[in-house]
């Protein structure tokens, strides 16, 4: 007599429960509880799933024997039959089963998904972003600091080089000069794209056109662009918004609301060189703060 191996205390049960409407989730539901219900019904999910291979393989295996027997009684092949049987309605119980529970999945992870925008709306309106947004944006901070004050720099230098006589007669001689170049530079890269990123073809040219010496200069401005083009994108892939506050009135500014972009230079914020990176309900004291080029020969 053949072993079916088929009991129907053997399918996974699946307890009834409630899922909390969208109101009741934004209240006594917190987001680790959902998170736990989400493992719950992956696992549940997962024994399902290991269910119906077995059931599978039973099936299989009970045709492989079958067939073998060659002259089996009839009660054997209506035994056979029966497990066959079974076995489908089992399958279909199970489909059943495996449809709700991956529509349960997806109103959970919709819920979820709605709590966490709740959650980020009202930290952006409270100015208490959950902290792995704010080192996000720290990180990219001092990206942005080292473009403008190592990367920028360096490619000024090469722009407006020493030799280059017509500098003199810019007031404020050649620190300004390469402290316009990156002003210029800067809104290229991060203030005239539109939502198109910049290429240095076209900073390239446009340098050019101004009249700086951009023979040769292609390796460092590849590599200006590049991380101008990062920045920006890192930018808006946080959810909690920044901002580069190009529109600031650097007259207005006072003292240690600004960086000198010259350390060692002294005088009255004379024009932008870079903007401050604001992030939406950070405090102004916190805000990466603008590069502004000080206009020599006057007390602040």
């Amino acid at each position: 007599m053949y072993n079916y191996g088929w009991n129907d205390h053997e399918a996974p049960k699946e307890p009834h429960t409630t899922v909390p409407s969208i109101q009741a989730a934004g209240g006594q539901y917190s987001q680790e509880w959902w998170l736990g219900q989400l493992h719950d019904l992956q696992q549940r999910l997962a024994a399902v799933e290991s269910w119906q291979h077995t059931v599978d393989a039973t099936a299989e295996q009970q045709t492989a024997k079958a067939r073998r027997g060659g002259g089996s009684s009839q009660t054997d092949l209506t035994r056979l039959r029966d497990t066959v049987v079974r076995v489908s309605d089992g399958v279909t119980a199970m489909a059943h089963r495996v449809d709700h529970l991956e529509d349960r999945l997806r109103q959970a992870e919709v819920l979820l998904d709605r709590l966490r925008s709740a959650g980020v709306r009202d930290a952006i309106a409270t100015g208490e972003a959950p902290s792995d947004m704010h080192r996000r944006h720290s990180q990219i901070k001092e990206r942005y600091q080292r473009l403008v004050d190592q990367d920028l720099r360096n490619l000024a230098r090469e722009l407006c080089p020493a030799d280059a006589r017509q500098w003199d007669q810019m007031a404020g001689g050649l620190p300004a000069a390469r402290a316009r170049a990156v002003s210029e530079t800067v809104q290229m890269l991060f203030a005239s794209q539109q939502g198109a990123p910049a290429t240095a073809e076209n900073v390239q040219s446009t340098l050019a056109h101004r009249g700086y010496v951009t023979e040769g200069v292609d390796p460092r401005l590849y590599k200006v662009v590049d991380a101008a083009n990062g920045i920006l994108r890192d930018m808006a892939a946080v959810e909690l918004p920044a901002t580069l506050l190009f529109d600031a009135d650097v007259t207005t500014l006072a003292e240690g609301e600004y960086q000198a972009y010259n350390r060692q230079d002294t005088g009255v914020p004379g024009f932008l060189v870079a903007p401050a990176y604001a992030v939406q309900g950070e405090a102004p004291e916190n805000h990466l703060k603008a590069f502004v080029f000080l206009a020599p020969g006057e007390a602040p």
